[in-house]
């Protein structure tokens, strides 16, 4: 039997997050397809006004906010560290403490450790159901794998196992490649590379966005290439951060993998976008970021 494209299992993988995926065998209920849950207060609290009681990004301030507060249950979250750019528990940590700058994320540093903790488990667990979720839906609507009670048979709960752990787990930290020593001779190259790799087709020839480009994200809202001048990077400006954003892409935009740089070219190309960087870094608001987006602002 062929399954659909969201299928992709590998039988002999290994698999970890046990304990993360333990919570959605323990809600698990066999009479339903779907899960339901409930967020907790301090989500709702913290967290709600933007991103929903529901943990989807449709929040009451949501309509007000450009770009769109994540969809946490079924959005891709784009500032992952791992090689499979499948947020950790520390990536998400990361943004609760750091927020993303020019856009709504603030920090919430000011919350206790223990809180930080809370939530950043219960969007993992948001993430883990929403993965079971959208696979159970897929094989009910299509009829797979179905017992005659209308319950998923062993294959089938075994397919949702592997295609949430394929959603979900994170694989080993990427490792960024030696840092060059900045010259003029090896930002000019990387200067040749960020053309070779239509790096400016959306940044930019001098690497200033993608005025006059129509771009969109996974949701099908308009977006803004990054100003390399003036935006400060949402994953940080430090070498390793700008690297593992050309290397790997960024989820859920069109921002692409560059898979066929080699290590050094690598290297040459971020540290040509380090060198485009200007300081003080120019911070806009949620209707100027939309204006920008839709090309009424430049």
């Amino acid at each position: 039997m062929s399954y659909p494209r969201i299928f992709n299992i590998n039988a002999t993988s290994k698999f970890r997050g046990i304990l993360l995926l333990a919570i959605v065998m323990v809600l698990h209920s066999q009479t339903g397809f779907t899960i339901e849950f409930e967020v907790s207060k301090e989500f709702r609290q913290y967290c709600g006004s933007c991103h929903g009681t529901k943990g989807n990004g449709k929040g009451e301030a949501a309509r007000y906010l450009y770009p769109k507060p994540r969809d946490l249950v079924n959005g891709q979250l784009r500032l992952a560290t791992s090689s499979n750019m499948i947020a950790s528990s520390d990536d998400i940590k990361r943004v609760l403490l750091n927020g993303i700058p020019n856009t709504s994320m603030q920090s919430w540093k000011q919350l206790s450790d223990g809180l930080i903790e809370r939530l950043v488990g219960e969007v993992q667990a948001m993430r883990v159901l929403g993965a079971r979720n959208r696979v159970t839906t897929v094989l009910k609507e299509d009829g797979l794998l179905l017992e005659v009670d209308g319950n998923l048979n062993n294959e089938g709960q075994r397919l949702v196992e592997n295609y949430t752990a394929q959603q979900t787990v994170p694989a080993q930290i990427w490792i960024a490649p030696a840092r060059l020593t900045s010259s003029p001779s090896i930002v000019a190259e990387g200067r040749i590379l960020y053309l070779k790799q239509n790096c400016h087709k959306c940044h930019g020839d001098l690497g200033g966005g993608s005025f006059g480009i129509d771009l969109v994200d996974d949701q099908g809202f308009p977006t803004f290439a990054r100003d390399l001048i003036h935006d400060p990077y949402k994953g940080g400006s430090q070498f390793k951060s700008i690297a593992r954003v050309i290397r790997l892409g960024m989820s859920g935009t069109v921002m692409p993998s560059s898979g066929a740089l080699t290590e050094l070219e690598l290297a040459k190309l971020t540290l040509y976008v380090q060198s485009l960087a200007k300081s003080p870094v120019r911070t806009l608001g949620n209707i100027q970021r939309y204006h920008r987006a839709i090309g009424f602002r430049k």
